[in-house]
C-alpha cells in the first residue's frame, strides 16, 4: 500500500513539475525545432559520387625466382593487396594530380592549393567492400557534377599510377643487355669446346673411351692367357729336365739269344711315356680319376714285363741311342722356343697394355677438361634462355602497361547523383524533436531542483518537521 502510495505521489509530483513549468519546456522544444529546421533548410546540399575498383589477382603478384624458369611464386594476399590500393588511392601525390588535371579554382572556388588538397583528401573516401575483392570510392561536394568528375578523374589517375608503381622501367634494358652479355659468353664457351674436340681428335667422347676400355679388358685378357701358358711351359720344361737326368742317353740295342733283344728296350720306352703321361694327367686330375688309375695299370703291366725280360741272360748286346732320350730333347728345345716365343708376346703385351693405360690416363685428363668446358656451355646456355625469358617478359610486361592492363579495373563509373547526403531533413527534423522534447523536460527538472520555495503541505512538514493542520488555497482574481 505504501509503495502504490509512493508511485502515485512520484508521478503526480512529476506531472506537477511538468505542469508548472511547461512555459519553459514548450519555449525550449520550440526554439530547440525551430533551430535545428532553419539550420536544416539553410545549409547546402553535399553530394556524394562513388565508384567501384575490382583488385585480382594479376601478374603484380607472380614473383619468378631468377634461377628458374619454371617455378613461380605467387604473392597475393587479400587484405593486404586491398588496403595497399586503399592508401594508393588517398595518397597527396594523387590527389594533387587530379587537383591540377581539374584545376584548384574549378573544384573549390574560394580556396588556396593548400587548403584544397586538405579539403580534398578530407571529402574523399576509400574502403574495401566486405566479403569482396572490390574498393568503393567515394568524394563528396556540392556540386553533383564536380563529385562525379572528381571520382571518374581519380580513377583514371589511379590506373595510370598503379601501373607506375607496379613497373621496373629498367627492367627492359637490363635484361636485353644481360641477354646479349649471356650470347657472348654462350658463344665464346661453345667455340672454346669445338676447338678443344678438334685438337685431341674428339668425335664420339662416350664411344671411343668404351672402345679403348674393351681393348685394355681384351689385351689383359689375353695377358693373363699368356702368362699362364709361359707358366705352365716352365713347368713342363722343368719336367722334361728330371725325367732327362733319369732317362739314360744310350741304351742297350739288343742281345745274341734266342728271343728279340729289342723288347726290353720297347718296354723301357712305352714305360718312360707312360710315366711321362701319368705326370702330365696328375697336372689336370687327381690321383683317384679314372685316366691316372688305368695309367698306373698300364704302367704296372709294362714294369712288369720289363722285369720278366731283364731276368734273361743275353749273350750278346749292341747299345745304341735312347729314342725316348732323344724325344724328351726335342720335347724340351719345342719348349723352350715356345717359352721364348711367350715371353716375347709377354713383353709385347705388356708395352701395348701401357699405352693403352696411357691414352686412358690422357682420355680421363680429356674427360675432366670436357666436363669442365660442357659445365661451362650448360651453365652460359641455361643462363641465356633465363634472361632470354625475362626479357621477353619484360616486353610482354611492358606492352601490357602501354595497354593498361593490370590487375585491378573500374568495374562501375561515377554518376552524376540526384539525391544529396546531407542535410536530411527528416532526420534532423526528427532528432531536434527528440532533442527539444528531453531538453526541455531535463531544462524543468532542473529549473525545479533549483527552486527553494515550500509549495505544499508536504513540503513545508518535510522542512519545518511540523504536521500542517489547513491550508488555503490561492486564489485567482477571477475566483
Amino acid at each position: 500500500m505504501e509503495a502504490l502510495e509512493f508511485r502515485r505521489s512520484s508521478f503526480r509530483d512529476f506531472l506537477h513539475v511538468i505542469f508548472k513549468r511547461k512555459k519553459q519546456i514548450l519555449l525550449f522544444f520550440t526554439v530547440t525545432v525551430c533551430t535545428v529546421g532553419i539550420g536544416t533548410f539553410r545549409m547546402k546540399p553535399v553530394y556524394e559520387a562513388k565508384a567501384q575498383i575490382l583488385v585480382k589477382m594479376g601478374r603484380e603478384n607472380l614473383y619468378i625466382p631468377p634461377n628458374s624458369t619454371n617455378s613461380q611464386a605467387i604473392n597475393f594476399n587479400r587484405d593486404n593487396q586491398i588496403n595497399s590500393e586503399i592508401e594508393l588511392l588517398k595518397s597527396r601525390s594523387l590527389a594533387e594530380n587530379v587537383i591540377k588535371t581539374l584545376g584548384s579554382e574549378t573544384i573549390y572556388k574560394s580556396l588556396d592549393h593548400k587548403d584544397t588538397v586538405l579539403k580534398f583528401q578530407k571529402s574523399l573516401s576509400a574502403e574495401g567492400i566486405k566479403k569482396s575483392d572490390v574498393i568503393s570510392v567515394s568524394f563528396k561536394h556540392q556540386d553533383p557534377k564536380m563529385a562525379a568528375t572528381v571520382v571518374n578523374t581519380l580513377a583514371n589517375a589511379y590506373l595510370d599510377k598503379h601501373l607506375l608503381v607496379h613497373k621496373n622501367p629498367q627492367s627492359y634494358n637490363f635484361f636485353e643487355d644481360q641477354s646479349q652479355v649471356l650470347k657472348t659468353r654462350l658463344e665464346h664457351s661453345e667455340t672454346a669446346l669445338e676447338t678443344f674436340k678438334k685438337q685431341n681428335h674428339v668425335t664420339a667422347f662416350d664411344e671411343q673411351q668404351k672402345l679403348l676400355l674393351k681393348h685394355i679388358a681384351d689385351l689383359r685378357g689375353e695377358l693373363n692367357g699368356t702368362l699362364s701358358r709361359e707358366a705352365e711351359t716352365k713347368n713342363r720344361m722343368l719336367q722334361i729336365r728330371q725325367q732327362l737326368d733319369k732317362t739314360p742317353e744310350n741304351i742297350p740295342q739288343g742281345k745274341e739269344v734266342d728271343h728279340n733283344p729289342h723288347l726290353i728296350s720297347n718296354l723301357e720306352a712305352r714305360l718312360v711315356e707312360l710315366q711321362l703321361k701319368e705326370k702330365e694327367l696328375l697336372l689336370k686330375y687327381t690321383p683317384q680319376n679314372r685316366l691316372v688309375q688305368n695309367v698306373k695299370e698300364k704302367i704296372q703291366m709294362v714294369t712288369e714285363k720289363l722285369a720278366q725280360n731283364e731276368r734273361k741272360q743275353y749273350g750278346k748286346s749292341r747299345v745304341g741311342l735312347n729314342t725316348t732320350y732323344q724325344r724328351l730333347q726335342e720335347d724340351l728345345f719345342r719348349n723352350q722356343a715356345e717359352a721364348k716365343a711367350l715371353a716375347a708376346k709377354r713383353e709385347t703385351q705388356n708395352t701395348q697394355l701401357a699405352n693403352y693405360q696411357g691414352k686412358l690416363e690422357q682420355f680421363n685428363q680429356m674427360e675432366v677438361k670436357l666436363h669442365q668446358l660442357k659445365q661451362v656451355v650448360d651453365v652460359n646456355r641455361q643462363n641465356y634462355r633465363l634472361y632470354l625469358a625475362k626479357f621477353e617478359e619484360s616486353r610482354i610486361s611492358d606492352a601490357m602497361d602501354d595497354k593498361k592492363m593490370a590487375n585491378v579495373s573500374l568495374i562501375e563509373s561515377a554518376f552524376t547523383p540526384f539525391n544529396p547526403i546531407s542535410p536530411k531533413v527528416l532526420l534532423n527534423i526528427v532528432l531536434g524533436i527528440f532533442l527539444g522534447a528531453f531538453g526541455g523536460l531535463g531544462l524543468g527538472f532542473f529549473t525545479e531542483y533549483l527552486d527553494d520555495s515550500l509549495e505544499k503541505p508536504e513540503d513545508v512538514e518535510r522542512a519545518l518537521q511540523l504536521p500542517v493542520l489547513a491550508s488555503i488555497p490561492e486564489l485567482n482574481s477571477k475566483g
